[in-house]
């Protein structure tokens, strides 16, 4: 006997998706469950993602066999973690109602998540909220580790962050490691190089100026890279709000206090 075939109410009948996050894995802690169902309202999804929107938007075959309508038929998801999953859920599902209302990612860890799917998925607002708090002093990425912002900046096509992130290594007095080197790519940190090696003196009146071998002059966390930058990476990278258009003059050497020297 079928079920009676009620009218459904517009706005307070909901429709819910299920998904499998399958986690490959070989060593797993005997509370972990490696494959999970997880059952989330599919409004915010199909509202919020536009790679979501499309996969509902297909045909399917008949009414009974709707992939991701119950636990026997869910949306497999291969490849996404259920720790980065869960992530994009919080600050999806839990921004403006119920005993969660407000719930926020605290760990550096866990925004990084939100951007990896984000992206993926083409979450436009959820992205932009990542990159945001990714960006702000709570973030243990902020002004202590421009490597990783370059890393992420490439990952993710953030190109905002790459400038300043290059400049924090060019100005910083210790050299880029080996182990820097190999997660920055052979080329990246080739050019890095060439960006910390365009250094020289200026003779000054009335004194005299040399070149020695030995380390890094610390003066050189003082001086503004930017130009170089540009020209050894080759990018039309943003213009950093705290210069203004002066500053991009042609010249052959470095700005300094705004000025060509």
């Amino acid at each position: 006997m079928s079920p009676p075939d009620y009218p459904k109410h517009p706005v307070l009948y909901i429709d819910t998706v299920v998904f499998l996050v399958c986690v490959a894995c070989r060593v797993l802690p005997p509370s972990f469950q490696a494959n999970l169902l997880i059952r989330v309202p599919r409004k915010p999804l199909e509202e919020e993602s536009t790679v979501f929107k499309d996969i509902f938007l297909l045909p399917q075959p008949n009414s009974h066999a709707i992939e991701g309508q119950d636990d026997t038929r869910p949306v497999i998801l291969h490849g996404v973690s259920r720790a980065d999953f869960e992530c994009l859920l919080k600050v999806l599902l839990c921004r403006q109602y119920g005993e969660n209302k407000g719930l926020a990612l605290s760990l550096t860890n866990e925004w990084t998540s939100v951007l990896k799917l984000s992206t993926m998925w083409e979450f436009t607002t959820l992205r932009e909220a990542a990159i945001s708090w990714l960006d702000t002093s709570d973030a243990s990425l902020y002004r202590s580790d421009p490597l990783e912002k370059i890393l992420l900046a490439n990952r993710y096509d953030i190109k905002e962050w790459l400038l300043p992130s290059l400049l924090a290594l060019a100005q910083r007095p210790d050299p880029i490691s080996i182990e820097e080197g190999r997660r920055l790519g052979l080329e990246t940190a080739l050019k890095l190089a060439s960006v910390r090696e365009k250094l020289r003196l200026q003779k000054a009146p009335q004194d005299t100026k040399q070149l020695v071998v030995g380390d890094r002059d610390p003066a050189a966390t003082l001086l503004d890279f930017t130009p170089v930058i540009r020209k050894v990476f080759g990018w039309q990278l943003p213009v950093p709000s705290w210069l203004t258009r002066y500053d991009y003059l042609e010249c052959d050497g470095f700005f300094e206090n705004n000025a060509c020297v």
